[in-house]
């Protein structure tokens, strides 16, 4: 039982910390193309085309990636509700685990 906590604890961290780099990442890419766009009057040589250039290229991975990882968030929360579920019970949720439950200790009473 404790390895389930301790991986419980684990997805449970691991979620955060993707659910705050996530947010970061939004937030400081906005920002960054935001300061870039406001340098225009004043950052006039080809580099300043280039790094614009460089921040279209980017722009929809970053995009894609932000939108698969939400279906990942999305994933991890009913995965840490359903193990929680578990450990909080000892059964698991649904209809589906409670039958493979069920199995497990009937066949638990036919080997003793």
């Amino acid at each position: 039982m404790s390895g389930v906590i301790n991986d419980l604890d684990a997805l449970t961290e691991f979620r955060a910390h993707l659910m705050q780099f996530n947010h970061d990442l939004a937030e400081n890419f906005a920002t960054m193309r935001g300061h870039w766009r406001g340098l225009g009057d004043v950052w006039r040589d080809d580099m300043y085309r280039l790094f614009g250039e460089a921040l279209d290229e980017v722009t929809p991975g970053i995009t894609l990636y932000l939108a698969a990882t939400q279906e990942h968030e999305a994933h991890l929360a009913a995965l840490i509700e359903r193990l929680r579920g578990y450990l909080e019970t000892g059964l698991g949720a649904g209809a589906g685990a409670g039958a493979a439950t069920s199995r497990t200790e009937t066949d638990r009473g036919k080997s003793a």
